[in-house]
């Protein structure tokens, strides 16, 4: 069991929270998936650059692509699971009304810039479109492509930073 899931053990999950779950889920497990790809696509690379002595030149530039696609589909996940890294040397030992609040504060903070990045990724995206930029390197790829899982990602985890804080604020500091 997760980090979140222990601390929901015995309580139920806001519903605002419950809704954007299985929408995290799917985006880890379609970082699972990239992984995998990713793996496949260096094997791929290494097998031809040093068994046949032909390097695709394109492999780089798409795998560097496909980690960040990663890392984006992923990032939310780990959120709602609270397997993200947290330094809670002091903030651990908080309890009640102080434990309340440090959440809120966190959440708060993850929503703010989660909500800045989506809109700082969507200018970029729409302004790489609207100017039709392409990648320099051998994919020649219209660069709003790579920027989606960006926009994609960071929204979704201001949706559900959106969601916690909204569960915490209507649960109240009771709990």
């Amino acid at each position: 069991m997760t980090g979140h899931d222990k601390q929901a053990e015995g309580h139920t999950l806001p519903l605002a929270e419950r809704l954007v779950a299985p929408l995290s889920r799917a985006a880890g497990a379609l970082s699972c998936l990239m992984i995998l790809f990713a793996l496949g696509l260096t094997i791929y690379a290494i097998t031809l650059r040093y068994l046949f002595n032909r390097a695709p030149i394109w492999s780089d530039e798409l795998l560097g692509y496909v980690l960040v696609a990663l890392v984006m589909a992923g990032m939310t996940e780990a959120y709602r699971r609270n397997d993200h890294i947290a330094i809670d040397l002091l903030t651990a030992r908080l309890s009640g009304r102080a434990a309340w609040l440090k959440q809120v504060w966190s959440d708060l903070c993850v929503l703010i810039l989660a909500l800045v990045l989506t809109h700082s990724a969507w200018a970029s995206a729409s302004f790489s479109y609207r100017f039709g930029f392409y990648s320099i390197g051998p994919l020649e790829a219209p660069m709003w492509i790579p920027m989606v899982p960006v926009v994609l990602g960071f929204a979704l985890l201001a949706l559900l930073a959106a969601a916690r804080l909204l569960g915490r604020l209507l649960k109240g500091a009771s709990t």
